[in-house]
């Protein structure tokens, strides 16, 4: 028709199209996977976030808000803002589920979301190494003591260790950096005393070659299941800073975190809370103003 302008490049663009644009990483391309059915054929400027927001209870409706949020939420925004990025097309952003919607989601499923994990102790790893085998055992007393995560820690090699200087090279992994981390004597003298097995320092080639084994040891010591983030990173942020009283700024630079409020917000587990409150209070009160008040009549 006279007077219009013909549809751009970024007018017709679907959202097949955009997630071909958009380099992925591994765990969001089987999400994105997922959500094609619905919205492959879509243009990107068709979708709303209404309609991102709703696709998660269509797509999951016994998931938590959470899982909305990670499995089709986000890695949709991040394939409509790289298209903004690389094709002119509208930018997406989609407001996060109220607490109230979380909570009405986990009442219709009957689960309770965003359960604190149970971070790992001395205690707890000592248990576990009694009855895991010793490249298990040394794999979570390295997590626990440097916050790596198993990901990353089961794609250390043999040339990756510096032992003679303390420290071993922890590869990238997932947006995560490699670098040089420090260890403990503890670590460096479990790391001496294994023999590399399928060209990988801890013997296994991927995270989730680890996991049977990993629980086996949990069953055979009669401890509390703890998944290796749990006993390794959360055990790590809650050791430093809650139970050694660490600086948390020194505590999120050595465990790698990119700032103290995401160590404080979610690895560091406060043990004691309520107890340590009510001390902060009554520790250095005065006996003699405590005393019991006569109560006075209100006029």
């Amino acid at each position: 028709m006279l007077g219009q302008d013909a549809p751009t490049e970024a007018d017709e663009l679907t959202f097949a199209a955009a997630v071909v644009l958009y380099n992925a990483k591994p765990a969001d391309a089987g999400y994105l996977l997922k959500v094609m059915p619905e919205i492959g054929t879509k243009r990107v400027k068709e979708i709303t976030p209404k309609f991102v927001r709703n696709l998660g209870k269509k797509l999951y409706p016994n998931a938590a808000c959470d899982t909305w949020r990670r499995q089709v939420v986000t890695p949709i925004c991040a394939v409509i803002n790289n298209a903004h990025q690389e094709k002119g097309t509208p930018p997406i952003k989609v407001k996060g589920y109220t607490p109230a919607e979380r909570q009405a989601q986990d009442d219709k499923r009957g689960k309770q979301s965003r359960v604190p994990k149970t971070p790992g102790s001395w205690e707890w790893l000592d248990k576990f190494r009694d009855e895991a085998n010793v490249y298990m055992g040394a794999l979570a007393l390295f997590m626990f003591t440097t916050g790596a995560r198993i990901g990353q820690s089961v794609l250390i090699k043999p040339s990756d260790l510096d032992l003679q200087n303390g420290r071993l090279w922890l590869p990238p992994s997932k947006g995560h950096p490699g670098q040089w981390v420090d260890l403990i004597p503890e670590v460096i003298v479990a790391l001496a005393n294994l023999k590399p097995r399928k060209g990988r320092v801890f013997g296994y080639t991927s995270r989730s070659s680890a996991y049977g084994p990993w629980r086996n040891a949990c069953n055979r010591a009669g401890i509390e299941y703890l998944a290796p983030h749990a006993a390794g990173r959360h055990g790590f942020g809650t050791e430093t800073v809650v139970r050694q009283g660490v600086n948390p700024v020194d505590a999120a630079k050595a465990g790698r975190w990119s700032s103290p409020r995401i160590l404080l917000d979610t690895y560091a587990h406060s043990e004691e809370s309520s107890a340590n409150v009510r001390d902060a209070f009554t520790r250095n009160r005065n006996p003699a103003s405590a005393k019991p008040r006569q109560l006075k009549s209100v006029k």
